[in-house]
C-alpha cells in the first residue's frame, strides 16, 4: 500500500525545511512553501548552490510575517512593505513584496553579500516552463518522491540517506526505488496531483542539509548520473508536480492512502 510517509515545506527558498504532519494548498503550490527569497541588488535569486549558509536558515511564519534565524546570526522578523521588489528565478521575471531594509542588512550579515528579502505576494510569478503560476520554487510549484529512491540514490552514492537533500514536498512510502518515474499522478484524500515531468537534480544534492558542506566526490549526485539519468547524463529523481483539485478543499496528511491516477 502507497502512503504519505512526509510531508516538508521551505519556507525560504534554499532555507530549513519544515516537518509537517499535515498540509493545505493554494494555487501557487504547498501553503507557505518557497514563499520568502533571498534576492542580490539586481533582484536575481540567490540559493545555497552558491551561499550554503542559507541551509542553516530557518524562516517560520507568524501572525505578520516571518520569523528567520540563524545559529549564528540570531533572528529577524520580517514584515512585508508596501514596496514591490522586481527580479528573477531562473528565467521568471517575480514581482515580490520588499522585506524591509533591517531585514535586507541582517540577510546581508548572515551571507556576507548584499540582499534583499523578497516576499510572496500573489501571482508574483508564472512559470516559463510550464506555463502556471508557481512559488520561488525553481520552476514546478511541488515536488514528489519516495523514501525509496531517495534511499536509492544515497546508497549509490555513499553518504546517508537523508530526504532533505533532495527537498520534496511530498515523501512517499510503499513503493521500489523510481517507480514514480512512470506515474502520470497520484490522489491523495481525493486530492489530485498530477506529474509534470522528473525533476533534474543539482549540486544542491551534495551539500550537507545540516551544516551546507560540499560532498568531496559530488554525491549522490554523480551516483544517479550513472544509474538514473537522462540520455544526456542530467540526474533525476523525483516528479515535478502541480495541483489539479480545488485548492481551498485540498487538505493532505502523513499517513494518507495514495491512489495511482490512471
Amino acid at each position: 500500500m502507497i502512503k504519505v510517509s512526509q510531508l516538508w515545506s521551505y519556507p525560504l527558498k534554499s532555507g530549513k525545511g519544515l516537518s509537517l504532519q499535515q498540509t493545505g494548498f493554494d494555487a501557487e503550490g504547498m501553503l507557505n512553501d518557497r514563499r520568502v527569497l533571498a534576492v542580490d541588488e539586481k533582484g536575481l535569486f540567490l540559493t545555497a548552490r552558491r551561499y550554503p549558509q542559507l541551509l542553516q536558515l530557518a524562516c517560520v511564519p507568524e501572525d505578520d510575517g516571518w520569523l528567520l534565524s540563524h545559529p549564528e546570526g540570531g533572528d529577524c522578523v520580517v514584515n512585508a512593505s508596501d514596496t514591490t521588489l522586481s527580479g528573477r528565478v531562473w528565467k521568471d521575471d517575480i514581482q515580490a513584496l520588499d522585506g524591509g531594509d533591517a531585514a535586507a542588512n541582517w540577510l546581508s550579515g548572515v551571507l556576507n553579500v548584499k540582499a534583499r528579502v523578497a516576499l510572496w505576494q500573489t501571482a508574483a510569478r508564472r512559470s516559463g516552463k510550464y506555463n502556471l503560476e508557481t512559488s520561488f520554487a525553481d520552476a514546478a510549484p511541488l515536488l514528489v518522491a519516495s523514501e525509496a529512491s531517495i534511499e536509492k540514490a544515497c546508497e549509490l552514492g555513499g553518504v546517508n540517506p537523508d530526504v532533505r537533500r533532495f527537498r520534496p514536498n511530498i515523501v512517499l512510502s510503499g513503493v521500489e526505488a523510481f517507480a514514480e518515474d512512470d506515474w502520470r499522478g497520484v490522489k491523495i484524500n481525493g486530492v489530485e496531483f498530477e506529474f509534470l515531468d522528473a525533476c533534474s537534480r543539482c549540486i544542491l544534492t551534495t551539500r550537507d542539509p545540516d551544516t551546507g558542506e560540499a560532498n568531496p566526490d559530488k554525491q549522490p549526485m554523480m551516483a544517479l548520473r550513472q544509474h538514473h539519468a537522462r540520455a544526456d547524463g542530467e540526474p533525476l529523481l523525483g516528479m515535478n508536480a502541480a495541483l489539479r483539485s480545488a485548492p481551498e478543499a485540498a487538505l493532505i496528511s502523513v499517513g494518507d492512502e495514495v491512489e495511482l491516477v490512471p
